[in-house]
């Protein structure tokens, strides 16, 4: 194997092949995560304990 001088090309195939998709990954499950704990955390619409559970007599 010869090496013809394009030392740059082997650089910006391992930053394309490895390091921007595990970038887009961190990114994009970092994203999620975050949206599933926002959600998680909120508070209901309504008070649940302000509607009746049982109804006598109806």
């Amino acid at each position: 194997m010869s090496n013809t001088g394009n030392s740059g090309s082997s650089a910006g195939g391992i930053l394309t092949g490895i390091v921007l998709p595990a970038a887009v990954g961190a990114l994009l499950a970092g994203s999620v995560l975050g949206g599933l704990v926002y959600s998680q955390t909120q508070g209901p619409d309504k008070n649940p304990a302000s509607q009746q559970i049982l109804v006598y007599g109806d």
